[in-house]
């Protein structure tokens, strides 16, 4: 903390104008590309009408040369071109983030920011879809995410996540505030990297039932073997069944992108998702409701979802809109909620139930 503060502004304004420069010049070869292939495929698509004209020589009674047919080619892939520029700019001008437009110009992809670069991932058709479009939830004016869509099938229940970082809690107060249920961390890494249950678990668990909330928990995987998921599994179980209450809501596993320094860096994908899997099973022979609890990000960069669909998923997703296309259970759509009886930020999150 020392050393971040004791840095000069002029460093940390070169280093933002160094990043924004990358930023901007990757965007730039991002359109580039883009624009290129839109208008290579519209050419295509003109040259091989076109070719058929080329062939008849007439079509509907007009003739056409060679000549002529070349520059209806041009100018079609010169159309395509100024309407994608169009786009981006009023994409600018409608003052959209750089995501938030390369989404629109994208949309058979998933795209994701990771450490300031864009990733691309086609959506995949074989995975079971959500049915909700950009416009079914909504913020109140209290700060909650609302379903406003008209399936009567759909069911929604407010939730929060918390941890000993949230402090102390009213859960009276909080229960009154409209939230129905409560995640609640009950292991975490100690400063020496000892697994330890959460300071607060048992004391959260108990005032979250006696609230009335329905209650679940989470832990991060952070297990780089089969064994240590085992372990990690293990703990999870032990604490609950010390614990002596039951769980209402499910046992989430929080899947994230680990940072440089981590042992997990070196992981497969196929490694992350026998973790989640192994995870699940243990939690679910257990009698409990396994959920894989990630962001969009991690879902698609470590993850083999494919092979993870007999599981429920906790999407993390803080943009206006819901950008998860999959089959969801629970949705965290902010972590700077507001909730009476809890001091500073919450996590918020949003049950979904659609009825068969």
């Amino acid at each position: 903390m020392k050393s971040n503060r004791s840095m000069s502004t002029s460093d940390t304004q070169n280093r933002d104008n160094q990043t924004h420069r990358r930023t901007f010049y990757f965007l730039n070869i991002l359109f580039l590309c883009a624009i290129t292939v839109a208008s290579l495929a519209m050419a295509a698509v003109c040259f091989v009408r076109l070719e058929r004209m080329r062939a008849e020589k007439t079509v509907e009674g007009t003739v056409y040369t060679d000549a002529q047919i070349d520059k209806l080619k041009f100018t079609s892939a010169m159309n395509e071109r100024n309407r994608l520029l169009l786009q981006i700019q009023s994409s600018f001008e409608s003052g959209n983030s750089t995501i938030s437009m390369l989404r629109d110009l994208f949309p058979e992809d998933l795209v994701v920011m990771w450490e300031g670069r864009f990733y691309f991932y086609p959506v995949n058709k074989n995975l079971e879809k959500n049915i909700f479009g950009e416009t079914d939830f909504a913020l109140g004016e209290n700060g909650f995410m609302d379903y406003i869509g008209d399936n009567s099938a759909v069911s929604v229940s407010h939730g929060i996540d918390v941890s000993s970082l949230n402090g102390e809690i009213d859960w009276e107060k909080v229960a009154e505030d409209r939230i129905a249920f409560a995640m609640l961390r009950v292991a975490c890494r100690d400063s020496e990297g000892m697994l330890t249950v959460d300071e607060r678990f048992a004391e959260n668990l108990s005032g979250a039932k006696s609230a009335g909330l329905r209650t679940g928990c989470y832990v991060d995987l952070d297990a780089d073997s089969e064994k240590a998921t085992e372990e990690l599994a293990a703990f999870v179980l032990e604490h609950l069944s010390l614990s002596q209450q039951e769980m209402g809501a499910p046992v989430a596993v929080r899947v994230q992108i680990p940072d440089h320094s981590s042992s997990l860096n070196n992981q497969t994908r196929e490694e992350w998702s026998q973790s989640v899997k192994t995870f699940c099973s243990k939690i679910h022979r257990a009698g409990y409701e396994p959920v894989i609890y990630a962001n969009t990000a991690a879902f698609n960069m470590l993850l083999r979802m494919d092979e993870l669909e007999d599981y429920g998923k906790w999407i993390a997703d803080y943009g206006d809109y819901l950008y998860f296309p999959y089959r969801f259970n629970c949705w965290q759509y902010s972590i700077k909620g507001t909730v009476a009886g809890i001091e500073g930020d919450v996590a918020l999150d949003l049950s979904v139930t659609v009825k068969e």
